[in-house]
C-alpha cells in the first residue's frame, strides 16, 4: 500500500528552502521563478568586450561593468532555462518511449497507460484516507470532512499514478538506448583555501554543497549525499559551503558551531549531526552537540562566540549569490548545478558523464 503524508500528496513541487520574498540582495536583484520561462534578457555576447554601453553625464559605463552586474541574474536565468528544456526533453522522450512500445504491443498508447500505469498504480484504503486526515486536520481548517477526504483521495491518487509512470517510462528508457545531447550551463566555482572538504583531493569529480542547517530539505538530501559519496568512493570530493537564509536564525551559530568543530578535527562529525539530528540550533544546543561527539568545551564555546569565522562564511554566501544561489540546498558538479533535494539518479546522471568525459 502507497503510504503519502499529505503534506507531500498536496506540495509535490517543493525542493529546497528559499529566501523570503523581498529586496534584491546585493548579488544582483532578483531572479525567475522556478517553473516559470525566464525573462527576455541581453546574451552574453551583447555585453562582452570593453566598449560603452552608457554615459552618465559624460562618464561611461563599460560593456565589461554590465556583464558583472548581470553575473548572478544571468547564471541563475540559464539554469532555470536549462532545467525547464531538460523537462520538456524528458516529456519528449517519454512520449517517443511509450509511443514505441504501445506500437510494439499494438495498443494504443491510452490503452498501454491503462494497463501499466491506471491498474498499477498504489492504492490506499479509506481507513488510511481517515488517517491521514485525523492527523492533518489544521490543514483543512474551515473545509467539510467529506471536501477535505475527496481533496486527500485525488491528491494521493495524482501522486500514485505519476510515480508508477515515471517508474515505468524508466523501465523503457533503461531497456532503449537513449542519448541526451543537450547542453547545461558550466560555472566556474571558486573554492576558498581551507574550505571543508572530504574524499580524495584529486577526484575527478568535485561537488561543491552550499546548504543552510536549518533547512529540511538540506537535511532531507543529507542521506542522499552520503549515498553518493559511497558510491563513487575515490572518485568524488565534497566541499562543503555555507548559506544560511534570511528567516532562519539558527542557520548562521550553526554554521559557527560546525566550522568551529573543524577545528578540533571534527567538521564532518558535527555538519552530520545538525543535517540528521533535530534541535533548537541555540546556543546550548549547539554545545551540547560538541559535547556529544567529545570535543573541549571550552575551546568550542570560546571559538563560537567569537564570530572568527563569519568572514569566511559570509564569503561562501557571496559565492553562492555570484554563481546565481537563492535558495538551499544547492550543488555544483564539476560546475553543472543541481538545485534542490534530489534523488541520487540526479547526481549519478552528471557524475557517470563527467567520468566517461562527457
Amino acid at each position: 500500500m502507497l503510504v503519502v503524508p499529505v503534506a507531500a500528496a498536496l506540495a509535490l513541487g517543493l525542493i529546497g528552502c528559499s529566501r523570503p520574498a523581498g529586496p534584491a540582495s546585493s548579488a544582483g536583484g532578483p531572479t525567475a521563478s522556478a517553473g516559470a520561462a525566464p525573462a527576455a534578457g541581453p546574451s552574453p555576447a551583447a555585453v562582452s568586450g570593453v566598449g560603452v554601453v552608457a554615459e552618465v553625464n559624460g562618464a561611461p559605463i563599460m560593456a565589461s561593468e554590465l556583464e558583472q552586474k548581470l553575473g548572478a541574474r544571468l547564471a541563475r536565468q540559464r539554469q532555470e532555462e536549462y532545467e525547464i528544456r531538460r523537462q520538456a526533453l524528458d516529456e519528449l522522450i517519454g512520449e517517443r518511449l511509450l509511443a514505441a512500445e504501445a506500437a510494439k504491443r499494438r495498443v494504443s498508447t491510452e490503452e498501454l497507460l491503462r494497463r501499466e500505469v491506471d491498474s498499477k498504480a498504489a492504492t490506499m484504503t479509506e481507513a488510511q484516507i481517515d488517517t491521514i486526515y485525523e492527523q492533518n486536520k489544521d490543514r483543512f481548517a474551515g473545509q467539510a470532512r467529506g471536501d477535505a477526504l475527496a481533496r486527500i483521495r485525488e491528491a494521493v491518487a495524482g501522486r500514485a499514478k505519476a510515480e508508477r509512470r515515471a517508474a515505468f517510462e524508466k523501465e523503457l528508457r533503461d531497456a532503449a538506448q537513449v542519448a541526451v545531447r543537450l547542453e547545461a550551463p558550466h560555472a566556474a566555482v571558486e573554492i576558498p583555501a581551507g574550505a571543508p572538504s572530504t574524499g580524495a583531493a584529486n577526484a575527478p569529480v568535485t561537488i561543491v554543497e552550499f546548504t543552510d542547517y536549518q533547512c529540511p530539505y538540506c537535511h532531507r538530501a543529507q542521506g542522499v549525499i552520503e549515498e553518493v559519496l559511497e558510491r563513487y568512493s575515490g572518485k568524488v570530493r565534497l566541499v562543503h559551503l555555507d548559506f544560511p537564509l534570511e528567516g532562519h536564525p539558527g542557520a548562521l551559530p550553526a554554521a559557527r558551531a560546525a566550522r568551529c568543530a573543524g577545528e578540533q578535527g571534527k567538521f564532518w562529525e558535527y555538519h552530520r549531526n545538525l543535517m540528521t539530528t533535530k534541535g533548537s540550533l541555540d546556543d546550548a544546543d549547539l554545545k551540547g552537540r560538541a559535547v556529544s561527539l567529545q570535543l573541549s568545551a571550552s575551546t568550542f564555546a570560546t571559538c563560537l562566540s567569537s564570530g572568527r569565522h563569519d568572514a569566511a562564511i559570509q564569503a561562501s554566501v557571496k559565492e553562492g549569490e555570484g554563481l546565481g544561489v537563492t535558495g538551499t540546498p544547492a550543488y555544483f558538479v564539476n560546475g553543472r548545478m543541481i538545485s534542490g533535494a534530489r534523488p541520487v539518479e540526479s547526481f549519478a546522471e552528471v557524475i557517470d558523464a563527467q567520468l566517461a568525459g562527457r
